[in-house]
């Protein structure tokens, strides 16, 4: 599934973002992969571990994930990672490549079904920047507001190109799904908008409740807890 999630983030969790940046320290994007992707990745991150809003920023991007409904709909979130605050200057890309499965996250293991970028900077502060994510459709190109969000399969291979001017600000994390199989999320993100459509039409139709009881047995039979 690829999915804009338009303002993701507010004015507030922006602001806290905003905050951070401005008391951390950026450092080489490669120092945190291996292999040959680190040849192709040239960025900057800010080391959140030692970072004194580091939880307070975990907190932030967990209660929004968990609270937005197009989030979580699509994604049915169990676990997530530490998110990661990257810089792209001018000149910066990360070529093609695709994510490691498994990452770790304050000491626990999360498998990676689901990436998610979070756009920091305005789409007009800088060109070029583009994150690209080939399907089996062809390669689409994404270049949101700040505060937008893109979420789309961590097997997915994708690159973010070159940034000819100016400065590219991202959020960036991974989410384990409840249920693993994309095919069957996307089969629970269909009922969850006919769910949604039927509840606004029909609120005491028998669809709406039958809507209701195959979301909730589809969900006991594939989702892990």
């Amino acid at each position: 599934m690829y999915l804009r999630v338009p303002k993701f983030l507010n004015d507030q969790n922006l602001k806290l973002v905003d905050e951070l940046i401005a008391g951390g320290q950026f450092t080489d994007g490669a120092a945190t992969t291996g292999g040959p992707t680190k040849s192709v990745k040239k960025n900057l991150q800010i080391d959140l571990v030692q970072h004194p809003q580091r939880d307070q920023f975990l907190q932030m991007i967990t209660t929004t994930a968990n609270s937005n409904s197009m989030m979580r709909s699509a994604t049915l979130p169990r676990r997530m990672t530490l998110p990661l605050l990257s810089k792209y200057a001018t000149g910066m890309a990360y070529g093609w490549h695709i994510d490691n499965p498994i990452m770790t996250a304050m000491g626990s293991p999360v498998r990676t079904d689901i990436a998610c970028t979070v756009f920091i900077s305005d789409s007009s502060d800088y060109q070029g920047g583009e994150l690209v994510v080939r399907t089996s459709s062809g390669d689409v190109r994404v270049k949101l507001d700040r505060g937008d969000a893109f979420i789309y399969p961590a097997t997915s291979r994708h690159q973010v190109l070159e940034v000819t001017s100016g400065e590219r600000l991202a959020v960036v994390f991974w989410i384990q799904s409840m249920v693993a199989d994309a095919s069957k999320r996307e089969i629970l993100r269909d009922l969850s908008i006919a769910y949604d459509r039927v509840l606004k039409d029909s609120p005491e139709s028998e669809a709406l409740q039958s809507i209701q009881r195959s979301q909730a047995n589809l969900l006991r039979r594939w989702g892990q807890v």
